[in-house]
């Protein structure tokens, strides 16, 4: 990732979460933030997306309201 503002070439990559049901949105998505530097861990569902972050403990999540089962707001408010 180029530097700008100053930034130290040792920064720590943020980690994301990408959460959405439609997964040829999430893999371009995934595909484009992984070109751009950041770790990204993608999931299908509620139910996966709150595994993964007991796990990764990522520091940004992105959440599609709108999903089967448990949807955004719901994973948001666990």
């Amino acid at each position: 990732m180029p530097q700008q503002n100053g930034e130290s070439a040792n920064m720590r990559r943020l980690e994301l979460l990408l959460v959405d049901d439609e997964v040829e949105f999430l893999e371009a998505l995934a595909l484009r933030l992984g070109i751009r530097g950041f770790k990204v861990q993608t999931a299908t569902n509620g139910t996966d997306a709150l595994r993964s972050m007991a796990q990764h403990q990522p520091d940004v999540v992105v959440l599609d309201l709108k999903m089967p089962g448990m949807g955004g707001l719901e994973v948001l408010e666990e």
